[in-house]
């Protein structure tokens, strides 16, 4: 073996040990943020398995049971549960935290502890109990698919035929939300904007949405509707964010139903 080769050897082992070691710590800290949540979902939610759940009209609101007295043990913040129908395809099964500052759960998970996931929590100027006309929910946008990473998949149009229900469960009530348009919104603009009530303002809003959409759903509501956006981040910069709009086709109460 040449000197020369001798020596690019041991220093080709340097590079990938200080990749290595620049990689490993963030890829271990993704793998235990998504460890605890799934965790969590194991050990206070229960979805009964098999079509016939599916078969049933109300499935998400009968079916679906949520710990909400448990979990509140866990994380007083912890104001509602987001789930969609299908999970295993959109990465969407989270407790969402609100505390009125964003920054909280932003890079901490329910315990406290600091992730680079963070949280799903509810936009601070929202109100907590979701009375709100217009409500936003954050989460990061994780190359694993976790958190809020999966929203980029809404861009496909096959995609949202397959996924376009999710629902939010409260301690007293599910809130069944259809998607119904997802864009690109500048970050900063009306899209985060909180405060919207019935009215033309809020329509123009609406109608922004469904002409701003990468996909035609064929859905356009009206201001007398609550809708819901998720918003992650696009991974390209920080003056656009990708956003998920949905608005609510149906509230339930959950008493009896949820969190026994």
């Amino acid at each position: 073996m040449s000197r020369k080769r001798k020596f690019l050897i041991p220093a080709a082992l340097v590079l990938i040990g200080v990749s290595l070691w620049n990689i490993l710590p963030d890829y271990l800290d993704k793998r235990a943020s998504s460890r605890t949540y799934e965790e969590l979902s194991e050990d206070y939610t229960e979805v009964p398995a098999g079509d016939d759940t599916e078969k049933k009209k109300d499935w998400w609101l009968t079916d679906v049971l949520i710990r909400f007295d448990e979990l509140k043990e866990q994380n007083s913040d912890i104001v509602a549960w987001i789930r969609s129908d299908d999970p295993e395809s959109t990465g969407i099964d989270y407790p969402v935290l609100y505390s009125g500052d964003n920054e909280k759960y932003l890079r901490r998970d329910l315990y406290g502890e600091e992730h680079i996931a963070g949280s799903i929590f509810l936009e601070g100027l929202n109100r907590p109990d979701f009375t709100d006309y217009y409500t936003i929910i954050y989460g990061h946008n994780m190359n694993d698919g976790s958190m809020f990473g999966g929203l980029k998949k809404y861009k496909e149009k096959e995609f949202w035929e397959e996924n376009p229900y999710f629902t939010l469960y409260t301690e007293d009530m599910a809130y069944r939300y259809q998607i119904f348009a997802c864009q690109e919104a500048a970050n900063g603009g009306d899209v985060y904007k909180i405060g919207y009530e019935p009215g033309e303002e809020y329509q123009a809003l609406i109608d922004g949405m469904t002409g701003d959409s990468l996909i035609d759903t064929g859905i356009h509501p009206d201001s007398s509707h609550k809708v819901m956006t998720l918003s992650t981040c696009t991974g390209s910069g920080y003056s656009r964010r990708f956003a998920v709009h949905a608005v609510c086709v149906d509230v339930q109460e959950t008493a009896g139903n949820l969190g026994e």
